[in-house]
């Protein structure tokens, strides 16, 4: 064998296994790379897994503090509507104290004019004057002595232009008995509260005549003796006593 036909052999079997060797590396490779993708996908779905849990942890998170929320918002509501009704409950106890003290100060003020006006006389000669008015038709003078309400259980503010209707009929009048009204029971609870003083008045009454020399018909009044309830009550802001209701 010569050297050239040595050399060729010697160079085939280098070209083999340098073909084998770079095949090697290549099966090497293709099984480090797909080793690590493995390793790439695994991690890949244990971060999925670990995302997906940790959207579910906020969720049921979202969700706790959502309930929170609503249960707190809830609380507030109670205690607004709570707020409310103390509030509610102290403007009545402080509207209560208010007419407590307004009734004592009329109390002390009643008591006061009542050392003054030992006489019931002075409460006779108001209805008088309020008598003498509606005859003389002064109705001026006889509507400001009185509250304006509850006259002959009107229930109702009289206006002063029509006022004198209610006495167009009359043509005497005048007071025949005047006596303190003696009240027992829830009356007397009513009127030591409202501080008022009652009598019962009889007023003798002449109405006008017709056509045939009767005496009219009228809505209020009777020919003769009438009895009524009148209330007298003091008024601070005038510092007098004034009719306060005739029933």
């Amino acid at each position: 064998m010569d050297l050239l036909e040595v050399f060729m052999k010697k160079a085939a079997v280098i070209t083999v296994s340098a073909i084998l060797f770079v095949v090697l590396l290549a099966v090497n490779y293709l099984l480090w790379d797909n080793s690590t993708k493995q390793e790439s996908i695994k991690e890949l779905e244990s971060k999925e897994e670990t995302k997906q849990e940790s959207l579910e942890q906020v969720l049921n998170d979202y969700w706790n503090e959502k309930n929170l929320n609503t249960d707190l918002q809830q609380q507030i509501t109670d205690l607004q509507n709570t707020i409310i009704e103390k509030d509610s409950e102290i403007t009545k106890l402080t509207t209560e104290k208010m007419d407590i003290w307004a009734m004592v100060g009329d109390k002390n003020n009643i008591i006061s004019q009542l050392k003054k006006n030992t006489d019931p006389s002075i409460y006779r000669a108001i209805v008088e004057d309020w008598v003498d008015n509606i005859i003389n038709n002064d109705y001026f003078m006889a509507y400001s002595s009185h509250n304006e309400k509850d006259i002959f259980n009107n229930r109702a503010d009289i206006l002063f232009t029509r006022y004198g209707e209610k006495f167009m009929n009359i043509e005497f009048m005048e007071v025949t008995e005047f006596k303190v009204r003696l009240l027992e029971g829830e009356d007397a609870l009513d009127q030591a509260a409202r501080n008022r003083i009652v009598f019962d008045v009889l007023l003798n009454v002449e109405l006008i005549k017709d056509t045939e020399g009767y005496p009219v018909s009228d809505a209020i009044f009777k020919n003769g003796i009438n009895h009524f309830k009148i209330t007298m009550a003091f008024d601070q802001s005038r510092g007098q006593w004034i009719i306060w209701t005739i029933e």
